[in-house]
């Protein structure tokens, strides 16, 4: 869930408002993590603060396309006036379906590959709906870049660094960045995305952009929903499939069988195989992921409204929580990964 999609309005204001806007009568109200669970004569909804979404019509055009195919998303609802916006004191909102599901917290090593299945069959869904080159949504191409800028950033900080006692290890921070900023730039180095496009333009995608836990739901006949579609991005197909990884597999270990299961789910759903370069575009994804990013830059920019305590723990706790990917890395060094993968795709078999 965005910081931004939390509401601070009382309970008798959204009752009025979605009265009002919406001709909704709203029998009772739940927050769930600040996001208000409104329950109405016409069903359950999510009222949510779309501060951080300015392009909310692209995100409602997108949904109501991939409903289309893959119906177990939340829809956006309009309001009686046909807009999806709701302003209203100098903010926007906007009211989002509720899925009736169970939070996947700790999926089976089965459930895992079911849920590739499903990311599959999303992306067939959102197949011919690109964001507009200039919107911070398309990410397609630009990883090379972005890992440049990363890296210089952090050579900056590691320049301008000083030891402050209470964030004892950020010296040691700033060198493990370093390293897997290192180490996704040479799994991707010599990566023709041209090349990657004219042999098959599937690889390219609207993304879901943030699969963690929380954001996939499981009903009782095993059907997966994705919510918080939100964070849409076009890019490589495989950034989901590092995403998903990137949050479960610590729970099973790195245990490369769940990996191999999860990838085979998601490949036996596709009509042309992973390429060995969205491989390395799935390996640099998974060693530098944009949870890393986010959180790196938020400590070390000191450009959010956060106590600096609070952003260095959370950025120390996910560097702990990813060290044992190391030695799943390992086994999928980029100068050896063609063989590898290879020998993969035989175990996945099994």
């Amino acid at each position: 869930m965005k910081r931004g999609q939390k509401v601070s309005l009382s309970d008798h204001v959204i009752r009025r408002l979605l009265a009002h806007h919406y001709g909704l009568t709203v029998h009772s109200i739940h927050r769930v993590l600040d996001i208000p669970k409104v329950v109405t004569d016409r069903g359950t909804f999510g009222f949510k603060n779309a501060v951080e979404l300015p392009d909310l019509s692209f995100i409602h055009h997108s949904i109501k396309q991939i409903k289309n195919h893959y119906p177990y998303i939340p829809g956006i609802v309009p309001l009686l006036s046909g807009d999806v916006l709701l302003s209203f004191e100098d903010e926007i909102y906007y009211l989002e379906e509720w899925m009736d599901a169970e939070d996947v917290l700790f999926a089976d090593d089965y459930l895992g590959e079911e849920i590739g299945a499903a990311i599959a069959r999303f992306h067939a869904a959102a197949k011919g709906l690109v964001p507009d080159k200039k919107s911070f949504r398309f990410e397609w191409g630009n990883r090379r870049k972005k890992l440049r800028k990363v890296y210089k950033k952090i050579q900056d900080w590691k320049k301008n660094h000083y030891d402050l006692p209470e964030f004892l290890y950020e010296r040691n921070i700033l060198d493990f960045l370093e390293a897997l900023c290192s180490l996704a730039y040479q799994y991707i180095e010599n990566v023709s995305y041209s090349t990657l496009w004219e042999d098959n333009p599937d690889c390219a995608v609207l993304c879901h952009g943030s699969l963690h836990q929380r954001n996939i739901l499981i009903d009782g006949k095993r059907n997966i929903y994705f919510i918080d579609i939100e964070s849409l991005s076009y890019a490589e197909r495989v950034y989901d499939l590092a995403s998903f990884i990137h949050y479960f597999a610590p729970y099973k270990g790195w245990n490369p069988l769940f990996i191999y299961r999860f990838i085979r789910g998601y490949q036996q759903n596709l009509t042309r195989p992973l390429s060995l370069d969205e491989w390395r575009c799935f390996f640099s994804y998974l060693a530098f992921p944009r949870r890393l990013y986010s959180w790196m830059h938020r400590h070390f920019d000191k450009s959010y409204e956060m106590e600096p305590e609070e952003t260095y723990f959370k950025l120390l706790g996910i560097i702990i929580h990813d060290q044992p990917k190391d030695m799943f890395l390992k086994q999928f060094h980029p100068v050896t990964l063609p063989a590898t993968i290879e020998l993969a795709k035989e175990l996945s078999k099994g």
